[in-house]
């Protein structure tokens, strides 16, 4: 008998220092409509919408911020009963917090143990927050969430964890690999410059395993390196790649450890929207769309100019 999803998503936490520059971020640059969360005991926060995920923004003295981290810190889950959640996640193998907390906005919730779910604190809460959003005042290019980015050590843990435990589907898998296109030139003050390619390379450990999970309006997007951080030119000075991208992931397990990296949203023109956020004054670390994950284009933009909040855009077309 197949078990249907623990829950669905409430709200994607994100922890900042400047909460007049988060709002700044997301609802002028990024022109997403934008909510005020009612007064609660662990400070300000606000939400902001893309597609029918709310973005919870909060500072960094909230209770987001204890159980989680800086940057993208926590997926919400809402669901029925905190009870059934409660031994859900131990049939899933979730543990929960020795230390728990009120949720967001000083909500019941449950929170879990990180080290028991890739690395993500999951606040499981049977409420959900009466927002009212404020459109922006610019026309809005975002569609959607497309998904989260998330580091881990083991793609079968995570597929056990969140698909045969938690409930939620697999969209996907893919393998990003990179090869190198060996160019030998001669030249010779004679004859001149000749040039000729050998076959590929597959540079050993190079790349990464994705798996994809479908959350309600979003995915997770977890992440496996296929080897040790390799990064041979600094991050952020060029455009990506894969040898680049896995060598972020890899270096990004070795600091923090497994858990969430960026948030990238859909977009139907992304050489639109890399022109609007431009124009907005936000650096692109890819000035024009490079390949991505399912078949898609992708631009990262420089989290220095995103408040340290690593954010991305996708263009593609989904198959059912």
């Amino acid at each position: 008998m197949k078990i249907g999803p623990v829950g669905s998503l409430e709200h994607v936490g994100v922890v900042m220092d400047d909460l007049d520059a988060g709002r700044r971020l997301f609802h002028e640059k990024l022109a997403l409509p934008i909510a005020d969360y009612p007064d609660s005991p662990d400070g300000s926060a606000f939400a902001v919408k893309a597609g029918k995920t709310v973005i919870r923004v909060a500072s960094s003295q909230s209770v987001d911020a204890r159980m989680g981290r800086p940057g993208v810190s926590h997926v919400g889950i809402k669901v029925a009963s905190l009870g059934k959640a409660r031994e859900r996640a131990a049939e899933a193998g979730v543990q929960l917090r020795a230390e728990q907390s009120k949720g967001s906005g000083g909500r019941a919730a449950l929170w879990s143990d990180p080290a028991t779910t890739t690395g993500i604190p999951l606040q499981f809460v049977e409420a959900s927050a009466d927002l009212r959003f404020k459109e922006p005042a610019k026309p809005g290019f975002i569609e959607r969430v497309d998904h989260l980015g998330i580091a881990a050590h083991s793609s079968d843990k995570a597929r056990e964890i969140y698909v045969s435990g938690l409930g939620w589907p697999l969209e996907c898998t893919q393998t990003d690999s990179e090869f190198f296109v060996p160019v030998e030139i001669t030249s010779n003050d004679k004859y001149g410059a000749t040039s000729h390619t050998r076959p590929p390379i597959a540079r050993v450990g190079s790349g990464l395993i994705a798996l994809f999970v479908t959350v309600s309006d979003l995915d997770l997007e977890i992440m496996v390196p296929l080897g040790a951080a390799r990064i041979d030119t600094p991050l952020g000075t060029i455009p990506g790649s894969v040898g680049q991208d896995q060598g972020a992931i890899a270096r990004a397990l070795e600091k923090r450890g497994e858990g969430l990296l960026h948030i990238c949203f859909k977009t139907t023109d992304i050489a639109s929207a890399i022109d609007r956020v431009t124009k907005e004054g936000i650096k692109m670390i890819d000035p024009v769309g490079r390949p991505g994950s399912r078949n898609g284009l992708i631009a990262f933009m420089d989290r220095r100019s995103t408040s340290g909040i690593l954010l991305h855009f996708i263009q593609r077309k989904e198959i059912d």
